[in-house]
């Protein structure tokens, strides 16, 4: 019986000590292109779609699989030979055969206690913020954020540019490394603090709203914002900011899966879209972001033009990079979507009399919307950055090639 198991970490490692079947694994299965080839326990690891040409059992090791059985489903392999070993719903006379059902239990359990910790700790730390907040208590100091309505209104209206900042570029600026697309380095790190601190009118600066009541959230969501703002990095964050000056939500791009009220999603879109509305638009993305290829993101801009720039560390290309921008014709729209790099870019386009909106992967959060799913599932035609690494395909549309003016390998 060829039997492969999905994954090559701590929960795979797990997995192995209570594997009771006479057949030896046939293999490892990874998403990340990388790793095909190589040898774990003695066996190659390969992609998913080799594994389908003669797969008869896949045990999904990985301790977060939602998207995983997502990928597995729109494949059309049989679920009847898939089973995920940390999922407790499993059928137990099934899963016995494989696996020694005590020491599953126990690794299940572990977990269990493991999750429950954590979330206990996060919460516990995290919850005097976010009482005040709701409370107006003085005790503790917040950013200053106004409305997305606002900030829509000042990009569409007054032609400003809006710049944001999340986690990755806070990490880069306290000089840590930010893995996977954009590795430290000391002056991209400075050029950021530099871009955070500045004044000018038609420039609005986003920071994501994580400081006090996590209310407009999802569990899921509130839990790993709470493990990220730890009293460190609120220290860190208080170094940089200034509370007495209005800041933006660098969430208004996040319309779907963020949020508690998904209802709502379909009239946060609108209100992005009204952004390019008629604008002839030019994109500056990572060569395999493809924003608004084959959806109807971008359907109501006036024209659209690319320039594709590395999927990962473009900061290692940007006088490039700056040089190409500055071609475009100022009374074009500006829509970055680049990382950290795509800050400083930005910044430096708008001090040179461009309109730049920096709009992150708001069409990875678009493709979700449209998918449903209501978890982040693999897009194989686009770099998704929230998921583990996974071969991104190549794809055939004029109208797509069409767009592109320049490449910066």
């Amino acid at each position: 019986m060829k039997i492969y198991f999905w994954g090559t970490g701590k929960g795979c490692k797990k997995a192995l000590q209570n594997y009771i079947y006479g057949e030896e694994i046939s293999g490892y299965i990874d998403n990340n292109p990388e790793q095909w080839g190589k040898s774990f326990q003695g066996k190659r690891i390969v992609s998913f779609e080799e594994s389908m040409a003669d797969a008869e059992l896949i045990v999904i090791t990985a301790m977060q699989y939602d998207a995983i059985l997502y990928q597995i489903k729109k494949s059309g392999f049989g679920m009847e030979k898939v089973f995920c070993y940390f999922e407790a719903g499993n059928d137990e006379e099934t899963v016995s055969r494989y696996f020694d059902g005590k020491g599953r239990k126990i690794d299940l359990l572990e977990r269990r206690l493991e999750d429950l910790e954590n979330i206990v700790k996060i919460r516990f730390s995290n919850i005097g913020y976010e009482i005040a907040d709701n409370l107006e208590n003085k005790k503790y100091q917040f950013p200053i954020l106004h409305s997305d309505e606002e900030a829509f209104r000042r990009i569409i209206d007054e032609k400003c540019s809006l710049i944001r900042f999340g986690d990755g570029e806070f990490e880069l600026m306290a000089g840590k490394e930010r893995a996977p697309f954009q590795k430290y380095e000391k002056a991209l790190s400075e050029r950021l603090r530099e871009v955070i601190q500045s004044r000018r009118d038609n420039l609005l600066i986003a920071l994501a709203n994580n400081y006090g009541s996590l209310d407009l959230y999802t569990e899921s969501d509130k839990d790993g914002i709470r493990g990220y703002m730890t009293a460190e990095v609120r220290a860190f964050h208080a170094s940089l900011l200034d509370y007495g000056r209005v800041y933006y939500d660098a969430y208004l791009f996040k319309c779907y899966f963020l949020s508690k009220d998904r209802d709502d999603a379909e009239r946060r879109y609108a209100s992005v879209k009204r952004i390019w509305q008629d604008r002839d638009v030019v994109l500056i993305e990572g060569a395999e972001t493809r924003t608004g290829q084959g959806n109807d993101l971008l359907d109501n801009a006036r024209s659209v033009q690319r320039i594709l720039c590395p999927t990962q560390n473009a900061y290692g290309r940007y006088q490039d990079i700056l040089e190409e921008a500055k071609r475009i014709p100022k009374d074009k729209l500006v829509l970055c979507v680049l990382g950290p790099a795509g800050k400083v870019l930005a910044y430096d386009l708008i001090q040179d009399g461009y309109q730049v909106v920096d709009i992150g992967q708001v069409d990875m959060e678009y493709e979700w919307y449209r998918a449903g799913a209501g978890i982040k599932v693999p897009n194989p035609t686009k770099y998704v950055s929230q998921l583990p690494p996974a071969l991104v395909e190549e794809i055939h549309d004029k109208v797509y090639e069409s767009q592109i003016i320049a490449v910066i390998a």
